[in-house]
């Protein structure tokens, strides 16, 4: 694989997946809230490192919790 191939992947897999700060922005919440509906599995995320990645395409949980009162 190439360094252009290389490049275009990563943008590619940085296209599906936003920070914390990102989804808290995207969804009206709190970076700390967000954070704890990756931890409790809420969201679908993984942690590298102490960073949360977030998939983008998934509804904005404040909507869910709305659904389901």
């Amino acid at each position: 694989m190439n360094k252009e191939q290389i490049e275009a992947e990563m943008d590619d897999i940085m296209e599906r997946i936003m920070t914390t700060e990102e989804a808290g922005e995207t969804w009206g919440l709190s970076q700390d809230r967000v954070k704890r509906l990756c931890g409790d599995g809420t969201i679908t995320a993984r942690k590298r490192g102490k960073t949360w990645l977030i998939y983008k395409r998934q509804d904005n949980p404040k909507q869910r919790e709305r659904n389901n009162d």
